[in-house]
């Protein structure tokens, strides 16, 4: 008899927030598998009550368990099982202990598979309006050094993603300024929940406007930075000619020159004064 083709390691991304984002194949997954190992099987529990299916067997696999945990995931995969993982939030494997699971599972020949979920640092990132060409995912600052790593991070030339503790962000951006207060950022919170907020600027503004605010900062956050020395992209079309498209355009042909201003400023910053006179010179000579 010959023995049992490894199972599949289903790597199962969940939402971050709203439970609304769960996709149908995440679901599909997670409504045949039976087993599960999750972080929090609390969680993993709720949101099985949420789809109306019944749980499956929950393991509890997380940071401080994960080597007692995995060998006994792995000999299931081994026999021909298929496993699911998941995390609190988001795509699993990604800071979090599921890659050890993915590193021994590929050893003993199982496939892995993953199923896309929303992810913080990306989100994070495509809204952030800085730079998504070259980034870095740095995780989380350390606790101790801390100073020292974001001069080190801050000298890099992409642009850097990493999650911070609530509690630690008005530190966090204060290392930030030490280093360069004009630098870019982006601090995103509470992602895809309801008192979701991105908050953009320089540093140090970003840094001032949450001192005055009133109580605690609350919920998950990441933080979004430009690289260092980061210039402005060439143009691949020069304003001048985006205006006359626009002009040529049945919608651009109807906004008014305040509003011509405004919409091509936003993307060419910079020029607005230029656009202004360009645009009221066209309104002077017709």
């Amino acid at each position: 008899m010959s023995p049992a083709a490894p199972g599949i390691l289903w790597l199962v991304g969940t939402p971050i927030g709203n439970l609304g984002d769960l996709a149908p194949r995440s679901r599909e997954v997670l409504a045949r598998v039976r087993v599960v190992a999750c972080e929090d099987t609390r969680t993993c529990r709720a949101l099985y009550s949420w789809m109306g299916v019944p749980a499956p067997e929950l393991v509890a696999y997380h940071d401080h368990n994960a080597e007692a945990v995995a060998p006994s995931l792995v000999a299931r995969l081994a026999a021909g099982e298929d496993v699911a993982v998941v995390s609190e939030a988001g795509m699993p494997a990604i800071q979090d202990p599921g890659y050890r699971l993915v590193v021994a599972a590929r050893r003993a020949g199982a496939r892995v598979v993953p199923v896309p979920g929303p992810s913080a640092p990306v989100l994070a990132l495509a809204a952030s309006g800085l730079p998504t060409d070259r980034f870095a995912f740095l995780g989380f600052a350390p606790r101790k050094g801390r100073a020292a790593w974001w001069r080190e991070a801050l000298a890099r030339s992409e642009t850097l993603v990493v999650f911070e503790a609530p509690t630690r962000v008005p530190g966090t951006l204060e290392a930030i300024v030490a280093v360069d207060p004009e630098r870019r950022i982006c601090l995103a919170r509470e992602i895809t929940k309801l008192h979701e907020e991105f908050l953009s600027g320089g540093a140090r503004e970003v840094a001032d406007e949450l001192a005055a605010r009133e109580g605690r900062l609350r919920g998950e956050c990441v933080i979004v930075v430009a690289g260092a020395g980061e210039g402005r992209a060439p143009r691949a079309v020069p304003w001048p000619d985006a205006l006359r498209a626009l002009r040529a355009d049945r919608t651009g042909a109807e906004l008014s020159a305040r509003a011509l201003t405004d919409v091509l400023a936003c993307v060419y910053p910079g020029e607005r004064n230029a656009i202004y006179r360009a645009v009221h010179e066209e309104e002077t000579q017709g």
